[in-house]
């Protein structure tokens, strides 16, 4: 796609801090999302794909550090923001649908209140404008206390890693250069917190002019409407006592979402679901809906802020096929109803099908392989997409399909080489000393494998995997294959 990127991950690298070291789970990630583009992450459980949503939601475990790497969105690099801006961000901008929506849900909450909950804590539209005025102080502030925390803990990072390759000598330094950048960030921090609390009252004194302007705007109309009701005839009185109502709701709507907006707000985004009967639904519990219908509710809280990126994290692997079917056409009607860009997350290549415009598949906290949804099914590159290709089952196939061998590297300890050597049949010495870079197949496919350096022998696909891409060409041109 041509557009202008939506998204851009850049070198994301993600550690965890665990008794027995750090976890690599995340090493060196780029890929970009365009306007509109649904991106299909695919792999194995433990190859970084829930991480690397995570990372770009904001909400890692505590021990989680993110060593290097960028992610743009909308000019700013959500690595680097403070927690404060990132809750603008989460919900409103960017929504996510987790895997089990009984994970996700309050099993003792009514399912109207659990929607209606996020708009109601962040729509005090006052307090939203009086923040806006004072957007720019306030982030500066806030993300030099976040860089000061960062810089803490990229000191505590880099000594493990200098202790453990017994280089205890340039501690010292690295601690003194610690030193100098805590001082620098603290004039930093002063100095924004100095202009926020100049800019402070000023904005203060504007929405509080607003609000009254908004009052006494209001306030006239409905005096208005109150004389005319005192003149009324009986058939009118009804109607005048409507607008009256709507007049006053109008002026509470202005400071902030009222219960009966985000009720209405509700009815609407559970009608736009498929959910039958929303102002009945609104009245239940989660137990009382199927798997699926708790899967369109998640999906609804999701949309109830109208974000322009949506993370799908294997939202259908809790369902049976049929309902997955459902889920999977729901989500890619909303996404062209609504113009969402969407990255979707699972295990399944075949679940991705007809989903994506795009595929990057991972492995090792790596993407191996990403390209055009037709170009990662009918010409992949990395042994690890055929292994995934193999082992998917079809409708087709009279083959015995084919188990991966071997399992997962410790990430601990993360190979040297190419991550999926120890269980490919195709690899070479090279594989376990370097690891591959990314070889250009076409301008829209890459793939990071050394089979496809110009000296490396020439290595078929598995039989398998072009027996079905051969079925697929000849439905696709109205053919009949013979297997």
């Amino acid at each position: 796609m041509e557009n202008t990127p939506k998204l851009s991950v850049k070198d994301l690298t993600v550690s965890f801090r665990t008794n027995q070291g750090f976890v690599r789970a995340v090493r060196g990630v780029s890929f970009d999302l365009a306007e509109g583009e649904t991106l299909a992450i695919v792999g194995e459980s433990g190859s970084g794909k829930s991480v690397s949503s995570r990372a770009i939601m904001g909400i890692l475990a505590g021990n989680a550090i993110i060593d290097k790497g960028s992610i743009i969105y909308e000019n700013q690099d959500l690595t680097k923001i403070s927690e404060e801006n990132f809750h603008k961000i989460r919900g409103g901008k960017i929504g996510m649908i987790f895997q089990d929506p009984m994970s996700s849900l309050n099993p003792i909450m009514k399912i109207g209140k659990q929607i209606t909950e996020g708009m109601l804590i962040n729509g005090k539209r006052l307090k939203n404008r009086y923040k806006d005025l004072i957007h720019e102080s306030r982030m500066k502030f806030a993300n030099a206390k976040a860089a000061k925390k960062e810089a803490k803990n990229h000191f505590k990072y880099d000594k493990v890693q200098l202790e453990a390759a017994g280089k205890e000598a340039e501690v010292p330094a690295l601690k003194e250069k610690l030193v100098q950048t805590l001082k620098e960030l603290d004039v930093r921090i002063a100095k924004a917190k100095k202009d926020m609390k100049k800019q402070a009252p000023v904005a203060r004194k504007q929405v509080r002019q607003e609000w009254l302007d908004e009052k006494k705007r209001v306030g006239a109309e409905i005096s208005d409407v109150k004389q005319r009701l005192a003149n009324a005839s009986d058939a009118d009185k009804e109607k005048l006592r409507k607008e009256l109502d709507d007049l006053r709701e109008s002026l509470q709507r202005y400071k902030k979402v009222t219960k009966r907006e985000a009720r209405e707000r509700a009815v609407q985004v559970m009608k736009e679901v498929g959910i039958p009967e929303p102002e009945k639904r609104l009245k239940q519990y989660p137990f009382q809906f199927s798997g699926g219908m708790r899967q369109r509710i998640v999906i609804a809280i999701a949309l109830t802020l109208n974000p322009d990126l949506l993370i799908c994290d294997e939202p259908t692997t809790a369902l049976d096929v049929t309902i997955q079917a459902q889920i999977l056409e729901l989500i890619k009607r909303l996404k062209t109803e609504r113009s969402l860009s969407v990255i979707f997350i699972t295990h399944d290549l075949g679940v991705v099908a007809n989903m994506s415009d795009r595929v990057a598949v991972m492995y090792a906290g790596k993407i191996v392989e990403i390209g055009l949804v037709e170009e990662i099914f009918y010409s992949p590159k990395h042994p690890y997409t055929w292994a995934l290709l193999s082992s998917m089952p079809d409708l087709n196939s009279k083959d015995r399909l084919t188990a991966i061998p071997g399992t997962p590297p410790n990430m601990l300890f993360p190979p040297k080489g190419d991550a999926f050597a120890e269980r490919s049949q195709y690899a070479m010495k090279i594989d376990f000393e370097e690891e591959p870079p990314f070889f250009k197949v076409t301008d829209t496919h890459f793939a990071a494998s050394w089979l496809l350096h110009k000296d490396a022998p020439k290595v078929e696909m598995p039989k398998i995997i072009q027996d079905r891409i051969d079925v697929m060409t000849a439905a696709t041109n109205g053919k009949e294959v013979k297997n």
